[in-house]
């Protein structure tokens, strides 16, 4: 299966969807991008979806920062979870940017 959402990790808890996008979208159309919020202030952490798995796989090799914070970026494989044809987002233990 194609990945093309990317976890992020690392994010400061100014963090804002905007911004997230602007970093990832020079890399190519981000298809969807969001950082997830508890209450005012950023988790830490977010998705960024590209349509294409190039632009995916770019993103991990050349993106390292958000506004001079080291980030930590995987992949997101999504997984089967019952016959029903829902599904699991899933992670791998391997980072490929630290």
């Amino acid at each position: 299966m194609a990945a093309h959402t990317i976890f992020v990790g690392s994010l400061p808890d100014s963090a804002s969807n905007e911004r997230l996008e602007e970093i990832f979208s020079e890399i190519g159309p981000v298809k969807k991008c969001f950082v997830v919020r508890d209450k005012e202030k950023c988790r830490g952490f977010g998705f960024v979806t590209y349509s294409m798995e190039e632009d995916a796989q770019r993103a991990l090799k050349e993106i390292k920062e958000y506004d001079g914070q080291k980030l930590s970026l995987t992949v997101v494989f999504l997984k089967a979870r019952n016959k029903t044809n829902t599904f699991q987002a899933s992670r791998p233990h391997l980072r490929l940017n630290t």
